[in-house]
């Protein structure tokens, strides 16, 4: 089960995704997302189960090792994110000699996000935690977070079916996905529980 916050759900479809080019450094702000994109210069014959590609990311306090995805043809992708404002460095690597994968480096500036900003789209305050006392949760910068959840199990079937553009539709049985997201939001409902597969449904 998958547990989605919907200020997340909603920065789909109205934020397209960040990427930065190998060896360009950029300005971000802390807990956005930075993808980066490498190309593999090998052929293989199964490139989601024989590779596997990563970053180590340095920053303020972190030195972790972030891994990545196969996205079809020749290209690999690595989703990551600061933690705090400061410099942060990345190196990517691969478990194939490959010089489009391995020795790739690049870095960027984050920097916290203004105090309009943060109202707007509370998210943007850090991934979620439990309190100290362990009896509720709290943002990364320890503003508090009270969970309102609704349970959709069936999300990724028809009966939550995805429309491309944002045109509402009533709740009936044209609605999809992000009409869904619209009317639990104006109720003040900030997260889904859903399944991300059922294998025995159509």
């Amino acid at each position: 089960m998958h547990t989605m916050t919907l200020h997340a759900l909603l920065g789909m479809s109205l934020i397209a995704p960040l990427t930065v080019a190998a060896g360009q450094a950029e300005t971000r702000h802390v807990w956005e997302k930075v993808e980066i994109t490498l190309q593999s210069q090998r052929a293989y014959e199964n490139p989601y189960t024989d590779v596997q590609v990563w970053l180590d990311l340095q920053g303020p306090d972190f030195d972790r090792r972030c891994y990545g995805f196969w996205d079809g043809g020749s290209t690999f992708r690595v989703r990551i994110l600061a933690t705090a404002p400061g410099r942060w460095t990345w190196a990517s690597g691969a478990n194939v000699p490959d010089p489009g994968l391995q020795g790739v480096r690049g870095e960027f500036v984050a920097v916290p996000w203004k105090e309009a900003e943060l109202a707007e789209k509370p998210c943007r305050r850090g991934m979620l935690r439990p309190s100290g006392n362990g009896h509720a949760f709290e943002y990364a910068d320890g503003t508090p977070f009270f969970l309102l959840g609704d349970t959709w199990w069936a999300t990724p079937t028809f009966r939550f079916p995805w429309y491309d553009d944002d045109t509402p539709r009533p709740l009936n049985s044209a609605a999809g996905f992000k009409d869904y997201v619209r009317y639990r939001r104006s109720q003040q409902f900030n997260c889904i529980a859903m399944i991300a597969a059922f294998p025995n449904w159509a």
